[in-house]
């Protein structure tokens, strides 16, 4: 990596931990953007963080498309769960689901389980980063159709993100394996 982009990197890293700053104090004043900027560069030379490898591509329309599906996904869910809160009879039985990502992004990777924990029903357990598999718990998932439903979800998600962050890269593996479900239960799903 060149060291202009590094640099580059660096400042939009310390412009967003300032406005965090900014954030927390809940108001805007000289006092709190100038300990904000020196927080921010104490911050990032005593606590190493790895560099974030961005694709360099960003499509808006697909990250709309993503953005309103996650929206709508969260209020189904969000209902589905309420439901199962109240109705007479007990949820069923939760399962631990492996998902093997098409991506090995580590900020896909991250993008995808955030938005697979905040939709209502599922929480991440653990990731594998070296293998790109993520880890997930279930809600009512006692049976074959529903652990397929929650995989396919997670490659939903994954698609979603791929198509609107994702590098040529990982745009490739999507067009390889576009349903990877068939590879693993044989058979289109």
């Amino acid at each position: 990596m060149s060291k202009g982009r590094s640099f580059v990197q660096q400042l939009v890293l310390v412009f967003f931990l300032v406005v965090l700053w900014v954030m927390l104090w809940d108001s805007v004043s000289l006092m709190h953007i100038i300990t904000g900027v020196i927080l921010s560069f104490l911050v990032t030379r005593v606590f190493y963080l790895p560099p974030v490898v961005l694709s360099g591509r960003f499509n808006i329309i697909h990250a709309i498309n993503y953005g309103l599906w996650f929206l709508y996904s969260l209020v189904i869910a969000s209902v589905e769960v309420a439901w199962y809160a109240f109705r007479p009879r007990a949820v069923g039985a939760g399962s631990v689901i492996a998902c093997d990502l098409r991506t090995s992004s580590d900020l896909l990777m991250t993008l995808v389980a955030d938005t697979a924990s905040l939709i209502p029903g599922s929480i991440i357990v653990d990731s594998d980063r070296a293998s790109g598999v993520l880890y997930l718990h279930v809600l009512d998932s006692d049976s074959e159709e529903k652990v397929i439903a929650a995989k396919k979800l997670v490659y939903h998600i994954e698609e979603l993100l791929i198509k609107a962050l994702g590098s040529h890269r990982d745009l490739a593996a999507l067009k390889i394996t576009p349903d990877p479900l068939a590879d693993e239960y044989g058979g289109a799903r």
